[in-house]
């Protein structure tokens, strides 16, 4: 989806309220030390979390449906991880059991039909005691932007930027759906994080941060396998 307007969105992102003060300080956080880990990166975009993760100490490895994504990524990264063009919706067939120590899976997993297919086979990819650390869109956020039933689980089609023309089709879905999935596919809830805005922002963008002050946009959650003692 993200192929028509990649370079947009790149831009974008660099210093987007949403993203640079809201989002990647949340998942940075739950990530935590990753020094000497291995990380796979999902749905990696145009390279912004792999580049903090390899600063960070990482080894990383990840896919992005988007050939100009990995471009990108490939390009900001220097080579220094193994990024590749793949679709989610696949198994990642090239990836060997218990190869990463975490997963990260940032503002993706909305956009995936087969949710519990995509965990699992990201379950499976990870080392006994690894974690998968993951954004998603507040079922709330969604249900005050679209309407109708809080309860609605649909595939919905809308601007990804509503001042720009950047089409895309994601699940809105209750925060029950959201948590069954993962047990369905093997994984318990270690932490729930509903992100508040990064205190920068209050200067860059203050409209934006009394909003997210008032009302969650996105939730973030670290996964472990079930069954795996810490």
């Amino acid at each position: 989806m993200y192929e028509r307007f990649a370079h947009e969105y790149a831009a974008h992102i660099e210093d987007s309220p949403y993203n640079a003060y809201y989002d990647r300080p949340a998942v940075l956080g739950l990530v935590g030390d990753v020094e000497g880990r291995t990380v796979f990166d999902a749905a990696c975009g145009p390279g912004v979390y792999a580049g903090a993760l390899l600063d960070r100490g990482a080894r990383v490895l990840g896919c992005d449906a988007s050939p100009t994504f990995v471009r990108m990524a490939r390009e900001r990264t220097g080579g220094r991880a193994d990024l590749r063009v793949h679709d989610l919706a696949r198994p990642l067939s090239w990836v060997p059991d218990g190869t990463a120590d975490l997963v990260v899976l940032a503002l993706a997993l909305h956009y995936i039909d087969d949710r519990v297919a995509l965990l699992r086979e990201l379950r499976r990819i990870l080392v006994v005691g690894g974690a998968l650390v993951l954004s998603t869109e507040h079922p709330m956020r969604q249900w005050l932007r679209l309407g109708g039933s809080y309860f609605t689980t649909e595939p919905v089609e809308e601007s990804l930027n509503p001042d720009a023309d950047w089409p895309i089709r994601a699940w809105r879905r209750p925060l029950t759906s959201v948590c069954a999935e993962f047990h369905e596919a093997g994984f318990l809830i270690e932490e729930l994080l509903e992100p508040r805005p990064a205190p920068e922002m209050a200067e860059r963008y203050p409209d934006d941060h009394a909003r997210l002050e008032e009302c969650p946009a996105f939730v973030a959650f670290r996964l472990i396998p079930a069954g795996v003692s810490r």
